[in-house]
C-alpha cells in the first residue's frame, strides 16, 4: 500500500544508532498510514537483526530486509523499498525533532500533484544560510549552493515517480551513491531547506566506515564534479568554487586524523598520492601548516585573556 512518505534507513547493524533514530520516528505521533520505515541493512550483527525483527513486529508500517550491497550501495537498496510518494533518506545515527516527519509530510502534500516537482535538499543548518529555505532556478546555483555538502547523503530526498525513472541497471557511484539521484535532474525548480531537523547522536568516528578518505574527497568527489563541468550542468566558475572549498574540508580532515590522530576506522594512508591529482601537495601541506598555526595562536590568545 502506497503511503506519502517513505523513510529510508540504509545500516550496518550498529544497535545504539538505530533504535533512538527509530524511537524519535514513532514518537512524532503521526498516524502510521501516512509514512513507512525501510530499513536495508548490510551488517553482520545477528544480535541487530534479532532486535530488527522484534521492533518491526510492533508496527505495520516498517520493513526491514538485509542485502549484499557493501558500503554505501545500500542506499539505493533502501530507496527500492519505498512507496511513499515523497522518498526521505535518514542517517542511521540523526533522530528527528519533534514536528519533523510532519515538515516532511508537508513537503509531499504540497507537491504530490505536480508533474515536475521540486528537487528537495535538507541541509539541516550546516549551511547557515541567511534564509533557512532558498530557491534555485538553475542546477548550476543549486550545486554551488551545496558546496561540500553535495557529498552528504544525510540531506536527500527523491520523488517516488523520479526515482522510478532510474533505470534498473543503474551503476550508482560506490562511494557518493546519492549523486546518481541528486545530480540527475538538470532542468527543475531546486530547494535547499537549511530548517534543523535532525539531531546526530554523539558517536565516534571508529564506527563510521574503512573507507579511502581522502581518495573519497580529494579525487572521486572532485570527478564527479569535473564530470558535470564537461556536461555543462555547472560552469567553470563553480568547478574552481567547490574545488576550493572542498580543500578547506580535506584540510580539517587532516589536521584531525594525520595531525592530531584522533581514532577512525577511516583509510587515511592514501593522503599524499589523493591530495596530487587535483591539487598542488605542497601547497596543501603549507595551508595544513598555517592553519594548525592558527588554530594553536588562537588558542593561546583565548587562554591569556582568560
Amino acid at each position: 500500500m502506497s503511503c506519502l512518505v517513505s523513510l529510508c534507513i540504509p545500516t550496518n547493524g550498529v544497535i545504539e544508532w538505530i533504535f533512538p533514530v527509530l524511537d524519535s520516528i514513532y514518537e512524532q505521533n503521526i498516524d502510521d498510514g501516512l509514512f513507512e520505515v525501510n530499513i536495508c541493512d548490510n551488517g553482520n550483527n545477528e544480535l541487530f537483526q534479532m532486535k530488527m525483527i522484534e521492533y518491526c513486529s510492533k508496527h505495520d508500517n516498517i520493513h526491514y530486509k538485509r542485502t549484499d550491497k557493501l558500503l554505501f550501495l545500500s542506499e539505493p537498496e533502501a530507496y527500492k523499498m519505498a512507496s511513499g510518494k515523497f522518498i526521505k533518506f535518514i542517517n542511521h545515527r540523526t533522530k528527528l525533532r519533534f514536528g519533523t516527519l510532519q515538515y516532511f509530510i508537508d513537503y509531499a502534500e504540497k507537491y504530490e500533484n505536480e508533474i515536475q516537482p521540486p528537487i528537495i535538499y535538507f541541509s539541516n543548518n550546516t549551511l547557515h544560510m541567511e534564509d533557512s529555505i532558498v530557491r534555485y532556478e538553475t542546477f548550476s546555483e543549486f550545486v554551488h549552493g551545496l558546496q561540500i555538502y553535495g557529498t552528504w547523503s544525510t540531506g536527500m530526498a527523491i520523488w517516488k515517480k523520479d526515482f522510478e525513472n532510474i533505470p534498473s541497471d543503474e551503476k550508482y557511484n560506490e562511494l557518493f551513491p546519492h549523486t546518481n539521484i541528486l545530480f540527475r535532474e538538470r532542468n527543475r525548480i531546486y530547494i535547499i531547506d537549511d530548517k534543523k531537523l535532525i539531531d546526530e547522536i554523539p558517536s565516534s568516528h571508529t564506527k563510521k566506515g574503512e573507507y579511502d578518505l581522502f581518495y573519497a574527497f580529494g579525487v572521486e568527489w572532485l570527478f564527479i564534479l569535473m564530470k558535470l563541468m564537461r556536461e555543462d550542468a555547472i560552469s567553470m566558475q563553480d568547478f574552481f568554487y567547490l574545488k576550493n572549498e572542498t580543500l578547506k574540508f580535506c584540510i580539517n580532515l587532516a589536521i584531525d586524523f594525520l595531525i592530531y590522530k584522533y581514532p577512525c576506522s577511516y583509510d587515511v594512508s592514501s593522503f599524499e598520492t589523493s591530495m596530487q591529482v587535483f591539487y598542488n601537495l605542497d601547497d596543501v601541506k603549507d595551508k595544513i601548516f598555517m592553519e594548525v598555526t592558527r588554530r594553536v595562536k588562537d588558542k593561546y590568545d583565548k587562554k591569556s585573556v582568560d
